[in-house]
């Protein structure tokens, strides 16, 4: 039977590519590899490529609940509006695939391939992250950019020419809501950019009583508060080893910022001079703060002795005090370090990473994925997503049903974004690049590294009118410290 439709399947698409065809049982060797993986409907059009040496591609791509798709041409690159009719068709379905090779003169059909389209939604806008070039300096181009996961729009948030000499910081969406959203400058000029429903204010968070400004921030569900770590960051280079750079922090403590009257609160236990605190994240009901704990030591000479400790503490959403404290995973009394805790906006689940030591896991090639299921407190490997090279810098849907996170994968050296999505039992399914137009053209051209992307509700509106007369003017909010 199966035989009998592929010849009919070869005659109709005979049809349209002319010449003999000859018949693999092998799949297409399409990049990126998208065969198996499981997408939203409605996302950018699944584009990809053939070898090289691959002239013309002819693509069929059938929906299990019914539709059709045809495409021809260097690459196999689908209509947008006809792309997300099939994918919403077959919400919960299938989509075969049936490719086509031309080379020197001949074409070749591989066997078919799926994409799973889940019935899980991915309705927010898209994406943002920070792109960096392979420079160590503060004069390398790096902007903060935000991408329609819905297409293939790419829009500058603020790059670093519009702020010379200064280093773009990390970003911060409130549980993917960009009415609040912020990000730190560093620098001679630095400091914390605040914006709230359109209106934003420039604040110095360094007092007499703290190390310097905020700049790894999370912000707390109801708006009015958020955390963040201080952290003087700098950078060595290994020598006579495999591994290129390592990132730590000379000292870290960390704090809490009252939006109210930008006022810190200074809890003497998150700022030891003994240990390092940092990477704070809230739980979805606000009364709990995940954050990292690691014994100070010197660095960069004893770097490898830095292992973090996940630690939970009670918040007061009232007050912002800190109550009670606890360790959730003694992570340096088992010889490895814990980084990036990020809680599920469901309640559901805690992602984060797992390394030998430090807390940058984009630059340990042993960094992984490991998820925590907070009803249980059971802990494992997400092996399903896993893989050879660093895993990290991972966030969530606004439904919990997705994520995303950076990888080296690809080739060991430029970190690219993946998706994957988790269901109620905490399977997790192969994740996939990000989708992009051209993906062979986009992603073996680019000079640049993904770095802390995160998922957005809505575009971030951002007006970059004024910008460097505000960082240079060097006006300022100075936040203060509640008594």
């Amino acid at each position: 039977m199966r035989r009998g439709f592929l010849l009919l399947l070869a005659a109709l698409l005979l049809a349209a590519c002319s010449g003999p065809t000859a018949f693999v049982e092998e799949l297409p060797a399409i990049y990126p590899d998208y065969a198996g993986v499981t997408i939203p409907a409605g996302i950018a059009p699944m584009n990809f490529n053939l070898p090289a040496e691959y002239s013309r591609v002819y693509v069929r791509v059938s929906g299990s609940e019914g539709g059709s798709l045809r495409v021809r041409g260097r690459w196999a690159k689908f209509p947008i509006r006809a792309w997300h009719t099939l994918t919403e068709r077959n919400a919960g379905g299938t989509l075969t695939f049936t490719v086509l090779g031309r080379r020197d003169g001949r074409w070749t059909q591989w066997r078919d391939f799926v994409m799973y389209v889940s019935d899980a939604p991915l309705t927010d806008y898209g994406l943002t992250y920070r792109k960096m070039p392979p420079g160590y300096t503060t004069y390398s181009r790096i902007g903060i950019y935000q991408r329609n996961i819905h297409n293939f729009d790419e829009d500058p948030i603020i790059e670093s020419t519009l702020t010379p000499g200064q280093c773009v910081g990390c970003h911060t969406a409130n549980a993917t809501d960009p009415s609040q959203f912020l990000f730190h400058l560093r620098g001679a000029h630095g400091a914390t950019l605040i914006q709230q429903d359109g209106a934003r204010e420039w604040v110095t968070t360094k007092t007499e009583e703290t190390i310097g400004n905020v700049a790894y921030c999370y912000w707390h569900p109801g708006g009015r508060w958020f955390a963040g770590s201080i952290n003087p960051v700098r950078q060595s280079f290994w020598t006579g080893d495999q591994r290129l750079i390592e990132v730590f922090d000379l000292a870290s403590d960390l704090v809490v910022v009252d939006m109210q009257d930008l006022s810190l609160v200074v809890d003497p236990r998150l700022t030891d001079p003994d240990y390092l605190e940092s990477t704070p994240a809230f739980t979805p009901d606000g009364r709990t703060l995940y954050y990292l704990r690691a014994k100070a030591y010197e660095v960069p000479r004893e770097v490898e002795k830095i292992k973090y400790d996940l630690m939970r503490a009670d918040f007061d959403p009232q007050t912002g005090r800190i109550g009670e404290i606890e360790t959730v995973i003694p992570a340096s009394a088992e010889g490895y370090s814990v980084t990036f805790p990020r809680p599920s906006y469901d309640g559901r689940w805690l992602m984060y990473n797992k390394a030998d030591f430090s807390i940058f896991p984009i630059d340990h090639k042993e960094a992984d994925l490991w998820l925590m299921d907070l009803e249980t407190g059971e802990t494992r490997p997400i092996d399903e997503v896993n893989s050879d090279f660093s895993e990290s810098f991972h966030n969530w849907s606004s439904n919990s049903r997705w994520f995303l996170f950076s990888s080296r994968r690809a080739d060991g050296l430029y970190v690219q974004v993946y998706l994957s999505s988790i269901d109620a039992e905490g399977r997790c399914t192969k994740p996939f690049v990000l989708p992009q137009e051209n993906p062979r053209e986009y992603y073996h051209n680019t000079l640049y590294s993904f770095n802390v992307p995160d998922f957005t509700k809505a575009r971030v509106e951002f007006d970059t009118r004024g910008v460097y007369r505000e960082v240079f003017s060097d006006e300022r909010v100075q936040a203060t410290v509640k008594p």
